[in-house]
């Protein structure tokens, strides 16, 4: 069916979602792997990046990009994040749409083989990945890694992460650490792929007009031909509530503050109780109808910016917000003071249509472009029941005032971390 999410299992440990449409000029294919975050994260970061560069077929990044230029312009990328306590890595290509092709090549088809080829087909040296171009990976992956630690909002919420979440998986980065990539070799670089390849859990995503099914087979085909399990299982651990609230003060030589507040956000049933918990959270912390943004940012100038965040396969509501040194104990106790005044009652039905309205517009433009389609179903890849952007807009209809005040109700202080800038105004930063 046209311009509908269809999501279906091939095969154990292997499904595939597809959405047929002919509204775009370019189709969009991403293949997913879904690996625990623990040991082996480093290596898992740096393999598609590895993969993305050469092939057996184009063992150069010339030969490569030759081949991706007779695709009409073809793109081969590597990506990798982090959904709970899963690390996703994978590959995806763009291509024009097959309607565009001069010649009347099945693209997809022809791209799909080009993904298998990269993932299948590594370019070897000796029956291993190549040193020289594991080596150019790491530096690669360290300047990634370094290049979070620059950003200082980032730095802040992933050090938060790490003291909440000290004791739990979740508290590793995606990209893994600098440590781990540097004592990557071409061996332990190889038996990793082989080992991502038969224990990964995998989603196939297609965008595009024409039978999208079609490219799934290029796929199934590979697979079938392969010795497969135990399949890795995805899950994440949900701690319900906070018993203590842990404090972190650093300093760096940064000029804005930033401060990040975790909490537990009481989650039991990650299905039922996501549309009031998500709708309780934007009104908390989403646009500018927010408690936090209204009070803390506009009425008090306690901060530059002020915003609360949802982890929903955790259960763990972030708010970050950019301050001065000297405001940072007003604006924690006016964060809670805001959190605390919607356990105790103080939610309005123009709240609820406020938030409404803000999430079916986000909702709206979900299928704008096919990256857009393509980051809707893979946001949703650990989650036990696919949700389409109508379906969940519709269940957002059915929460009360009730059910938001008494989600905030459940909502616990896990812990609170605060970068303090050292640098005076004219100063700058070394380096």
């Amino acid at each position: 069916m046209k311009d509908q999410f269809e999501l279906r299992e091939v095969q154990p440990g292997f499904k595939v979602c597809t959405y047929q449409t002919d509204r775009f000029k370019t189709g969009k294919l991403s293949l997913y792997l879904i690996l625990p975050l623990g040991e082996d994260r480093s290596a898992q970061a740096v393999l598609p990046y590895l993969l993305s560069r050469s092939c057996a077929a184009y063992p150069d990044t010339l030969s490569l990009s030759k081949r991706l230029a007779e695709l009409y312009g073809a793109t081969l990328s590597p990506f990798v994040f982090k959904i709970g306590e899963n690390q996703v890595i994978g590959l995806s290509m763009t291509m024009i749409d097959r309607r565009f092709a001069l010649d009347g090549e099945d693209l997809p088809c022809e791209c799909m083989e080009l993904l298998c080829q990269a993932l299948f087909e590594p370019h070897f040296e000796d029956g291993v990945f190549s040193a020289t171009d594991l080596e150019r990976e790491k530096r690669l992956m360290l300047e990634r890694i370094e290049g979070e630690i620059n950003d200082k909002r980032v730095y802040a919420l992933n050090r938060c992460i790490e003291i909440m979440c000290g004791e739990e998986a979740y508290r590793f980065r995606s990209l893994g650490s600098a440590e781990g990539v540097k004592a990557l070799t071409p061996q332990s670089m190889t038996e990793t792929w082989k080992r991502v390849l038969k224990t990964a859990r995998m989603q196939l995503n297609v965008v595009g007009s024409g039978d999208v099914s079609s490219v799934a087979a290029v796929l199934t085909e590979r697979l079938n031909s392969m010795e497969r399990g135990p399949l890795t299982e995805p899950g994440s651990e949900v701690i319900e509530r906070a018993e203590t609230v842990r404090r972190v003060n650093e300093e760096q030589p940064v000029k804005q503050g930033k401060l990040v507040l975790g909490y537990r956000a009481g989650l039991k049933n990650a299905y039922e109780d996501y549309p009031a918990l998500r709708m309780m959270t934007d009104i908390f912390g989403g646009g500018t109808y927010s408690r936090c943004f209204d009070n803390v940012r506009e009425k008090q100038s306690l901060c530059y910016y002020c915003a609360a965040r949802l982890r929903a396969q955790k259960g763990i509501i972030f708010v970050q917000s950019g301050i001065e040194n000297e405001n940072a104990e007003k604006a924690i106790e006016e964060i809670n003071k805001q959190l605390q005044g919607m356990a105790n009652g103080d939610v309005t039905e123009e709240d609820l249509a406020n938030s409404r309205r803000a999430l079916a517009d986000s909702y709206g433009t979900v299928c704008d472009t096919p990256g857009d389609i393509d980051g809707w179903a893979a946001a949703q890849i650990c989650d036990p029941v696919f949700e389409t952007p109508e379906g969940l807009s519709a269940r957002y209809e059915t929460v009360t005032t009730a059910d938001i005040v008494e989600a905030a109700k459940r909502v616990t202080l896990d812990t609170v971390y605060m970068l303090y800038g050292t640098m005076e105004d004219g100063e700058e930063a070394a380096g």
